[in-house]
């Protein structure tokens, strides 16, 4: 379903031409899906009736992978296997990076025309295992997305007027975000008349880095 290969950057060259420095560290990659089946797990998305919506907006997620249909519960759980962390950590220089299968590993996400979610810079403690998030993967399922949907990732500065990173969420595209204290990012209102459905995968580790971050 994925091509792991198209990820790794061999140790000691210089970066990937998708890593990306502004405002702080993020990944683009594109296609590193099969098509066909993130169509399907786009199609197999529960009823937002079955989620969780957040309160007074158009936005839906669920950690409830028994919900979801078979197409989109095997992308979620490709995204969470050890062998993506593995090269995550690869390309990132990050050791012992990991997921988390049956707690806070992510969600898979739906929102609608008005929906936006305003620059924020989340916690990166695990809530039970006290482990350090230290990335975000952001996965898009929307064939056909223009800019004139909206639904932008943004990333900020602090205190900055304007994002310094605007990026579609276009079909088959993949962000990995650094989630540290200066990792602000939000998304842009959704202008179109469809669903913008987004799955999230969280990477982990059990200290701080060499880098000496510390949690949020």
């Amino acid at each position: 379903m994925i091509d792991l290969t198209a990820l790794h950057r061999v140790p000691g060259e210089p970066a990937s031409g998708r890593r990306r420095t502004d405002p702080y560290d993020h990944y683009v990659w594109d296609g590193l899906f099969d098509p066909d089946a993130l169509r399907a797990a786009a199609r197999g998305y529960p009823d937002v009736g079955r989620m969780t919506q957040k309160p007074g907006m158009p936005r839906w997620f669920s950690l409830d992978l028994e919900s979801a249909s078979p197409a989109l519960r095997a992308l979620c759980e490709t995204l969470l296997s050890a062998e993506l962390a593995e090269r995550i950590g690869a390309v990132t220089g990050t050791a012992g990076l990991r997921t988390d299968r049956t707690g806070d590993w992510g969600s898979y996400r739906v929102s609608t025309r008005g929906a936006v979610h305003t620059a924020h810079i989340g916690g990166n403690r695990h809530p039970v295992t006290g482990w350090l998030r230290r990335y975000s993967l952001f996965t898009y399922l929307n064939e056909g997305w223009r800019e004139d949907d909206g639904g932008l990732l943004e990333l900020w500065r602090p205190g900055a007027d304007a994002p310094s990173a605007r990026i579609l969420p276009v079909f088959n595209r993949s962000v990995l975000i650094e989630t540290t204290d200066r990792s602000l990012h939000g998304v842009s209102e959704v202008l179109g008349s469809r669903p913008r459905r987004m799955v999230t995968v969280h990477f982990w580790t059990t200290s701080p880095g060499a880098d000496g971050r510390e949690l949020t």
